[in-house]
């Protein structure tokens, strides 16, 4: 199994009471890992987020800037099972992907450049979330006809934050 380092919530700093009026409840560490052509690219992203928990559906949204800065995104992730889980991007990115364990699902990627198509296949998809948060491992195929096919692993770490 994948592993990462074990981050701490102090590394995020507190934002203000306003965050929690717009429903950012939770502190969101997502590592991610991508390897094509034999090399090996990663990235953090710490933030703050909206967390949802319910037994049958649980729902982590939160909003990033595009790679210059400028303009927002939103992501919706949802989990619906062990085996299934989606992830919605709006703004400067546009997409839905569906990842289910063993099952490849066809997806349109849409920014400012164009528009992808790439179909994605789960591997492994590890959901140990409750009331007060937990962690997401997702591991997955990404295939972009002949030109491009890639290995992207999600470790997705959330957890409640108290109101200061």
């Amino acid at each position: 199994m994948l592993t990462a380092n074990t981050l701490t919530e102090d590394l995020i700093l507190p934002k203000t009471n306003e965050d929690f009026h717009r429903g950012e409840n939770a502190v969101l560490t997502i590592l991610s890992t991508q390897t094509a052509d034999g090399e090996t690219d990663r990235s953090e992203l710490n933030t703050t987020a909206s967390y949802q928990y319910a037994a049958d559906e649980t729902k982590i949204i939160y909003t990033e800037l595009d790679e210059a800065g400028n303009e927002n995104g939103e992501t919706i992730i949802t989990v619906l099972k062990n085996d299934l889980v989606t992830i919605q991007k709006t703004g400067f990115a546009e997409a839905v992907m569906i990842l289910e364990r063993g099952k490849t699902h066809p997806v349109k990627y849409s920014t400012m450049l164009g528009t992808m198509e790439m179909l994605l296949c789960a591997l492994e998809i590890n959901s140990v979330l409750g009331a007060n948060g937990g962690r997401l491992l997702m591991r997955y195929l990404i295939d972009i006809g002949e030109s491009y096919t890639a290995q992207n692993t999600i470790d997705l770490r959330i957890s409640l934050r108290s109101r200061r």
